[in-house]
C-alpha cells in the first residue's frame, strides 16, 4: 500500500487528474482544436481547457509537438523553395483551393 507523504500525494494527484479527465473534452474532440490552435489564436476558454487536457495527457503533449514539427518543416520547406516552384500552381487554382478549404472549415 501507499505509506508516507508521498504515496499521499500521488494518490492526491491521481485524483486530481481523474477528475479532470471525466470532466474535459475527449482527445479525439480537442484534436480539431489542437490543429486549430496552430492556424489562429485560441479564445480564453479553449486556451484553459486545452492547457488542462495537455496537464493530464502525454498523449496529446506528443500530438501537438508533432504538429509542431511538422509545420515548422514545411515552413522552412516553403521558404527555401524558389520561386520557379511556387509558380508551377496557377492564381486561379490556388484560389479555387483555398474557397474549398474555407467552405469545408464552415
Amino acid at each position: 500500500m501507499m505509506s508516507g507523504p508521498s504515496g499521499v500525494f500521488n494518490k492526491i494527484r491521481h485524483e486530481i487528474r481523474y477528475w479532470l479527465l471525466r470532466r474535459l473534452p475527449t482527445c479525439q474532440d480537442l484534436v480539431p482544436v489542437l490543429s486549430e490552435s496552430l492556424e489562429r489564436p485560441l479564445g480564453a476558454r479553449e486556451r484553459l481547457v486545452v492547457h488542462a487536457h495537455l496537464l493530464t495527457c502525454v498523449w496529446c503533449v506528443w500530438y501537438l509537438d508533432q504538429l509542431r514539427t511538422l509545420r515548422d518543416l514545411a515552413h522552412r520547406r516553403a521558404a527555401n523553395s524558389d520561386d520557379a516552384q511556387r509558380s508551377m500552381l496557377a492564381d486561379a487554382a490556388r484560389e479555387r483551393i483555398r474557397r474549398r478549404l474555407s467552405d469545408a472549415r464552415n
